[in-house]
Parts: C-alpha cells; sequence; structure tokens
C-alpha cells in the first residue's frame, strides 16, 4: 500500500504538492522541482525483520527491530555571502524514524511517534534548531 499520488507538504507556509516519482516494495520517493531551482524531495521508507524463520519460544524475535523512516530533503541555491552575484547549492533534510522491535506492534510505535509529533510544536522545533536541549 502506498501513500496518496501525489502528496502534499507544505515548506514555509506554501503548499506544495509533490508526485510520485519512484518507487519499490520498501520505498517510495516524491519529487517536486520547484522555481528558482529548489527541489523538494520526500522519500518514505520502512524495513521490517523476516521473523518466519525464528524458532517460537522464549527468546523468539527479541533483538529484531523494525524501522519506518520519513525524510524530507529540501536543495537550493542560495547566495553567497562572500561573493556578489554567485549562488551556492545547499540542502537540508528532516527526518523521522520508528525504530521498534518485532515484539511490539505498529501502532506501539504510532503512539510513541504521536507523543514525539505533538511535542515538536513550531516553538520547540525552533528551539532544538538553535542549539537547545
Amino acid at each position: 500500500m502506498s501513500f496518496a499520488d501525489p502528496t502534499s507538504i507544505t515548506y514555509a507556509g506554501a503548499s506544495k504538492t509533490l508526485p510520485r516519482t519512484g518507487s519499490s516494495a520498501n520505498e517510495s520517493i516524491y519529487r517536486l522541482s520547484d522555481t528558482g531551482g529548489v527541489v523538494y524531495e520526500l522519500r518514505l521508507s520502512h524495513a521490517f525483520a523476516d521473523i518466519s524463520g525464528r524458532q517460537s519460544g522464549k527468546n523468539a524475535g527479541q533483538g529484531q527491530r523494525n524501522r519506518a523512516v520519513a525524510r524530507l530533503t529540501r536543495n537550493a541555491l542560495v547566495a553567497d555571502p562572500l561573493a556578489t552575484g554567485q549562488s551556492l547549492p545547499s540542502s537540508m533534510s528532516a527526518t523521522f524514524t520508528m525504530d521498534f522491535p518485532v515484539l511490539l506492534t505498529a501502532a506501539d510505535a504510532q503512539a510513541l511517534g504521536n507523543a514525539l509529533v505533538a511535542f515538536l510544536s513550531s516553538g520547540n522545533l525552533l528551539k532544538l534548531a538553535a542549539g537547545e536541549t
């Protein structure tokens, strides 16, 4: 199952529509080349542990982990502060990762992820980016 194609993000108050440009069984990539040479890329991926060959019992599944990742990248040309009229390529990204053992459910990971997303308000994100811990 995939996310909607295209999918939307909001960057600095402006809505951006990113069409799917690639996909595999474990990953989808959504990409938009915007005005001014700015490129947005949303990469959604997962890696689930294969426990089909494991024996049942007390230690079954221990140490094996599932991972789901959302990564948003923005590439742009920015003015070079040292050379008037010149631009430099610049890239930034934000990543959200849920990493959980196979002994827990996707709903458990969702509950923890929701708690973090609620904490990461706009104000708290600015504090974190500015170096507060």
